[in-house]
């Protein structure tokens, strides 16, 4: 079965290596996706390389002038769509309680490159993750969260993180 394309434009762009000029046709093509196990219908953006068939799946190309694009949108509508807290909301509430990368994800009990890559809006957080990014906007269940993580901290971590948290 065939995809329906539709044509946006085309084109000519220098390739980094070569240095010479390459021509390609920009299509967008409506498609379903999984995101985390969940049906996403989006609208996605390819390229096709200049004298390539365009009805053929084998010649698309991420765009080369930014090839997470279609990733992103994929994100963004999942968020929207099953309400799950954007990067740039998991970043506030963390800087509401002006805590460290560090000292979030460890309250969290996730790794710092985790919590760096859901706040870069590299990855999308777990269900569970979310969860505890929904738990951390209530001052109370966060503060108890702390308190429950206090075994794992030194005295000195626990006791500038608690100090934080009865700030907010």
């Amino acid at each position: 079965m065939t995809k329906e394309y539709k044509v946006i434009k085309t084109v000519e762009i220098e390739r980094t290596l070569t240095g010479r000029l390459a021509n390609f046709t920009v299509i967008s093509l409506e498609e379903t996706v999984q995101v985390r196990r969940r049906e996403v219908q989006m609208t996605h953006i390819y390229w096709v390389p200049a004298g390539e068939r365009l009805d053929d799946e084998d010649n698309y190309l991420e765009p080369i002038d930014d090839p997470d694009f279609n990733l992103q949108a994929d994100f963004r509508e999942y968020r929207r769509r099953f309400g799950v807290l954007t990067p740039e909301a998991v970043r506030e509430i963390r800087e509401n309680y002006q805590l460290s990368l560090r000292q979030f994800a460890m309250v969290l009990g996730m790794s710092y490159s985790t919590l760096s890559e859901i706040e870069n809006g590299l990855v999308l957080q777990t269900d569970e993750q979310e969860s505890l990014f929904r738990l951390s906007q209530n001052n109370g269940a966060f503060a108890t969260l702390v308190q429950s993580k206090k075994a794992i901290m030194s005295e000195s971590q626990y006791e500038k993180i608690e100090q934080k948290v009865a700030l907010a």
